[in-house]
């Protein structure tokens, strides 16, 4: 294939660090000249917009980055000799369990499709194909993420009504669920516009994924602070993943 893919997620570094990505500009150039060097033509760029703290400043650094890898093309020697391509492909955030963000709001739908229009006004480069997530598509994933008991009726009326491979857009129907929302008197936005209180107890603290809530809540205030965590094979963060299973690999006894 002459494609490849990476995933820097955020468009300036002190988003990467925020979302503790780890990952560099000069990683990225570093990774895309061997990818051109080998034959490569066409990267795909991913990327996430609504993501916390974000500023405009990081959604034109998606564009901006984009263009530093058109231009690395060209600096890496034994490139191809067809024109190079580069697809940015951003989705919205999803605040999901089980992770430092679980707590934090999603961007209403009118600010995530702003957003989405922002990332392509930046985008002037011919070689640079812009692409997104359907931002209704990831509101209802908000809602069901975050979703209690209270949901489930919301489920079994969509099942009911007929709802199925929702996951395709030619099957999506969201103008569907929000009626059932209304229906059933559920408000989507509880669920994906809210942040939740750091100390409130959510619908899924009944299940142990292996980390603690403590440790999550210590990296959203990392996050916050634009404070990166180290890979565990550099130091252990404390995220309660050596109590399952006894001694573990990602928690290593210190000599």
């Amino acid at each position: 294939a002459s494609s490849i893919t990476f995933a820097p997620e955020a468009g300036t570094q002190r988003l990467r660090d925020v979302i503790n990505k780890n990952v560099t500009e000069e990683d990225l150039m570093r990774s895309a000249s061997i990818a051109f060097g080998s034959g490569k033509e066409q990267v795909k760029l991913y990327f996430m917009n609504g993501l916390p703290t974000e500023t405009d400043e990081d959604i034109e650094g998606i564009a901006k980055l984009a263009k530093a890898t058109i231009e690395q093309f060209y600096a890496t020697p034994g490139h191809s000799r067809r024109a190079p391509g580069v697809t940015v492909s951003v989705s919205c955030f999803v605040p999901k369990p089980f992770t430092p963000f679980q707590w934090e709001a999603q961007d209403t739908l009118e600010v995530m499709q702003e957003k989405q229009r922002y990332v392509g006004e930046c985008n002037r480069d011919k070689r640079v194909r812009y692409t997104h997530h359907d931002a209704k598509v990831c509101r209802i994933e908000a809602v069901l993420a975050r979703g209690d008991r209270r949901l489930a009726p919301a489920l079994e009326e969509a099942c009911r009504r007929g709802f199925k491979f929702e996951a395709w857009s030619e099957f999506f129907n969201y103008e569907g669920w929000m009626q059932i929302f209304a229906d059933l008197g559920i408000d989507p936005a509880f669920y994906a516009n809210r942040r939740y209180d750091i100390n409130e107890v959510l619908p899924w603290d009944v299940i142990d994924c292996g980390v603690t809530k403590k440790f999550l809540q210590r990296e959203n205030a990392r996050a916050h602070e634009g404070s990166t965590t180290p890979n565990c094979r550099e130091n252990c963060s404390g995220c309660g993943a050596n109590k399952m299973g006894g001694e573990r690999a990602c928690c290593p006894k210190k000599n």
